[in-house]
């Protein structure tokens, strides 16, 4: 019996020493990956013609990320022992970000425009008042706004949509403004923004994973992913600032804190406005309580009116970038498109204009998401039922969505690595596709991407989806799947 317990051990101690192979010679592997695309990021510079730009090699070199990321996550983190490379697992994940640092941004020009807004409000002028495109042309606008168009230099006309005025919520534009501060229209501050607000999301995630007794490990989803990484450091997108008041609301709402759960998706919303579907969740255990919830509404009431009194005050018309957003934005998108098909087949079977459709497919997609919402909420969460809802909404949102960006797929992530989804996590290795939308547009091709790879990137995970439906499993870290 002994020699069958020895033999039992041994085996267990050999599993334990391959998965932490395998997790150094992963991170060691990624580590490498972004190296190279951080050299590659040097010919994707905005004076490089698009048809000269290595968009394939890119796509490979990402996608190829998000494939050993995923073989990472469900054949290494498993491992029992695996919690001895957490250092090693920060370590690698720390070197990923400051690999992306000075990086050239690789096919996104969002943050143009952050650096615009930043030196717009550290001025003290209202950012929601006027469009880049009307301090361009000079119609209207105070002196020391031209000034700054002045001192921009190419920043301001390189900025997309510039009739449209900023879409970006309050809190954003004040931490825009302090990075100016800390040095104008550079990235490099801005950068170390998202990375103070990426690594308070790890503290968090690590505190949730501890509070449910799952191995701290599991962090590596969030930390490693490679797609957050590309987007979050190379593309300077925003969302990261979002993740620990996200993740935050869910926390407190778990610890049934409801109060300082509200507040904190208040602040998300401040920042960018989909925490805001998670209010019904964490509000729903207190439902039954009338003064309970009179309180939390007036909470979320007066600290979002405080936040958006300046986008009032802008007076929102056809140029609000909120406005502009919620009518018209589509890219990228698989399920909403559908809702597009059926709409337009509706009209037209009972008579109306079918230019309707965009907007018949926008109410659709919003009443299918208040509908799921409703339903994912109706039964009173607890624990960890939060952190698995929350995941569910958003996730929803995501992918019934009119754009479908591989930024916006970062907001499943904080949820993602304390309840874990093969069908969710394959996106990593398939939105990287989205980019081949810069190789077949300058080439003619964009009927290509549109009708092809557009759903070579979503109906795997549809696929996937209903089959862990359909099989009746939760692919989480508390049911053994990782």
């Amino acid at each position: 019996m002994s020699l069958l317990f020895g033999a039992d051990r041994e085996e267990k101690r050999a599993r334990s020493l391959d998965a932490r192979w395998l997790i150094a010679l992963s991170g060691l592997t990624l580590a490498g990956l972004f190296l190279i695309l951080s050299f590659l990021s040097n010919y994707f510079s905005p004076e490089t013609p698009l048809m000269d730009r290595p968009v394939i090699l890119f796509v490979l070199l990402l996608t190829l990320s998000g494939v050993l990321y995923i073989f990472t996550v469900f054949k290494a983190l498993k491992s029992f022992n695996a919690g001895a490379m957490l250092g090693f697992v920060f370590f690698i994940g720390l070197t990923l970000r400051l690999v992306m640092f000075f990086s050239t941004p690789i096919l996104e020009d969002d943050y143009f425009r952050y650096l615009w807004d930043g030196a717009v409000t550290a001025n003290g002028i209202n950012p929601y008042r006027y469009s880049p495109e009307q301090v361009i042309q000079n119609r209207d606008v105070p002196e020391k706004l031209s000034g700054l168009a002045g001192e921009s230099g190419d920043i301001i006309h390189r900025i997309n949509h510039p009739h449209i005025r900023t879409i970006y919520p309050p809190v954003t534009q004040a931490l825009f403004a302090l990075s100016y501060i800390i040095k104008p229209w550079s990235l490099l501050p801005w950068r170390t923004i998202l990375l103070v607000f990426d690594a308070a999301a790890l503290a968090l995630i690590l505190y949730s994973l501890n509070l449910l007794r799952l191995p701290l490990v599991y962090a590596a989803i969030y930390w490693w992913n490679p797609l957050l990484v590309k987007e979050i450091y190379n593309s300077g997108h925003m969302d990261a600032l979002v993740f620990p008041f996200a993740i935050g609301g869910v926390l407190l709402a778990s610890r049934a804190r409801y109060t300082a759960s509200i507040m904190s998706l208040a602040a998300g919303i401040g920042l960018k406005l989909w925490p805001a579907f998670l209010i019904p969740l964490v509000l729903r255990p207190i439902l039954s309580s009338p003064w309970r919830i009179l309180r939390a509404a007036i909470t979320l009431l007066l600290v979002l009116c405080v936040l958006f009194l300046p986008l009032y005050l802008s007076g929102p018309d056809q140029s609000s970038g909120l406005i502009a957003y919620g009518r018209s934005w589509e890219n990228n998108d698989s399920i909403f498109r559908i809702l597009i098909f059926i709409s337009d087949f509706s009209l037209g079977i009972l008579g109306f204009q079918t230019y309707h459709k965009y907007a018949l497919a926008r109410v659709i997609a919003a009443s299918l998401i208040v509908l799921w919402i409703a339903y994912i909420s109706y039964r009173k969460p607890a624990g960890a039922d939060f952190f698995k809802k929350g995941l569910y909404i958003i996730a929803f949102v995501f992918l019934v969505g009119p754009t479908e960006f591989p930024w916006y797929y970062t907001w499943l992530l904080p949820f993602l690595a304390v309840q874990p989804r093969f069908s969710l996590l394959a996106l990593t290795a398939l939105l990287p596709l989205y980019y081949l939308r810069y190789y077949f547009e300058p080439r003619g091709g964009l009927d290509i991407f549109t009708n092809v790879i557009v759903w070579i990137e979503f109906a795997p995970v549809w696929v996937l989806l209903f089959l862990e439906w359909k099989r009746g499993k939760r692919e989480s870290i508390g049911s053994g799947i990782l």
